[in-house]
């Protein structure tokens, strides 16, 4: 069985956010990524609607100072649509399959990936790394850029955003 982290973060509240304005930076920036050969692997071939309805949901409602653990089946309909594969073969070879020889010959030392929740392992697997979260962060600047989103409001939406890169990419302790 795999260890989940139990997310435990600050609650933040945007109160002067629009829902659809935030509908459609979110659109903006997925948009973006998908368009951006450095990042569009890691999504799937769901249509966009689809991947971003649930990443919709739970963002509008950490907005508003919920808790990302009284969420979590948003959080795992979001790691489904948008990354989980129908094709995936048993003898799917990763890089991490070979992470281990690593320690056989001396290198860099092997990360322990705990995902937030069970489905977010459909985008660990693949393997994104600080450069891809920076690219996320450059497309949702530029979706927020876009949308001509006021100062104050963009750094507090890149705050949150930013916030939230050492659970993304599998890095928070897992819980006991």
């Amino acid at each position: 069985m795999m260890a989940t982290h139990t997310v435990t973060h600050t609650p933040v509240s945007i109160p002067g956010l629009d829902p659809s304005l935030l509908e459609q930076i979110i659109d903006k920036c997925f948009e973006k990524m998908q368009d951006d050969y450095r990042v569009n692997r890691f999504f799937n071939s769901n249509p966009l609607p689809e991947q971003t309805k649930p990443l919709k949901a739970l963002i509008k409602k950490l907005l508003t100072g919920a808790r990302m653990n009284e969420h979590l089946d948003l959080l795992d309909d979001f790691f489904t649509a948008a990354f989980a594969r129908s094709n995936a073969k048993p003898s799917l070879v990763t890089g991490n399959d070979f992470a281990f020889l690593l320690d056989v010959i001396g290198g860099q030392d092997i990360q322990v990936i705990t995902p937030l929740c069970m489905c977010h392992s459909f985008l660990l697997k693949l393997g994104p790394d600080d450069d891809h979260y920076d690219i996320l962060l450059e497309h949702l600047s530029a979706a927020i850029s876009e949308l001509k989103v006021g100062k104050e409001l963009s750094q507090q939406l890149l705050e949150v955003a930013a916030s939230g890169r050492e659970g993304a990419l599998g890095r928070l302790p897992p819980n006991d």
